[in-house]
């Protein structure tokens, strides 16, 4: 009898645990989140599971949040995991946010739930929103710098196309000049041509011719 007893206090407990869960619902909403690299919206191989900074809301059909939840306190973290538990069968939305990452999937889902006891997993995917900033701020460094860089370069192309346009234009007066007045051959005044003729001079101031210089010897009168 007293067997009997334990068996009926054990059914007893059982169809009362089973009557609290039909009351409460035996549907599960749980949100899966994980660190988006490569921004695809999907969970790859070598993507870490995130475990702490994201906030999630479950609202009903009439978008009334009826619960919320941090990763940071689910006893599931370890599995970037956080599940609404007990859910009567309906329609549900999950709100997610984050003030540590961006999200790279949707941050609202909707999706209906039924009531049989297996969780459904929507997965959430984000970027944490100090990488980019450091990376934006590396990469306007660069940029920076090879502004100068090229600055620097063009500057010194000009220079020197300009210090070649002078020396040229330099060049080309010279060569002007010497062809256009470049000194001209002299003749030697020790060589003449032709017949010379001496002169001399009267006593009245009149020139007078002497003779021919060719093979005769000059007369003075």
């Amino acid at each position: 009898m007293r067997r009997m007893g334990l068996i009926i206090i054990a059914l007893w407990v059982l169809i009362s645990t089973m009557a609290v869960q039909a009351q409460q619902g035996g549907g599960q909403f749980c949100v899966r989140a994980f660190g988006d690299t490569n921004a695809n919206g999907k969970l790859d191989a070598g993507e870490a599971l995130l475990t702490r900074g994201i906030n999630v809301n479950l609202l009903n059909a009439q978008n009334v949040t009826i619960a919320s939840a941090l990763l940071d306190q689910s006893p599931t973290a370890a599995q970037g995991v956080v599940c609404f538990q007990f859910l009567a069968a309906g329609q549900y939305t999950i709100d997610i946010s984050s003030a540590d990452y961006k999200a790279t999937t949707p941050a609202s889902i909707t999706t209906t739930i039924a009531d049989d006891g297996l969780p459904t997993v929507v997965e959430f995917g984000g970027q944490s929103v100090t990488a980019p900033a450091a990376t934006t701020e590396t990469t306007t460094a660069v940029s920076a710098d090879e502004a100068q860089t090229q600055q620097l370069i063009r500057i010194l192309v000009s220079a020197a196309g300009t210090l070649i346009v002078v020396l040229g234009m330099g060049i080309l007066g010279v060569i002007v000049y010497l062809l256009a007045f470049g000194r001209q051959p002299q003749p030697d005044p020790r060589r003449t041509t032709g017949t010379m003729r001496p002169v001399a001079v009267t006593d009245t101031g009149r020139v007078k011719k002497v003779g021919d210089t060719t093979g005769n010897t000059p007369k003075v009168e």
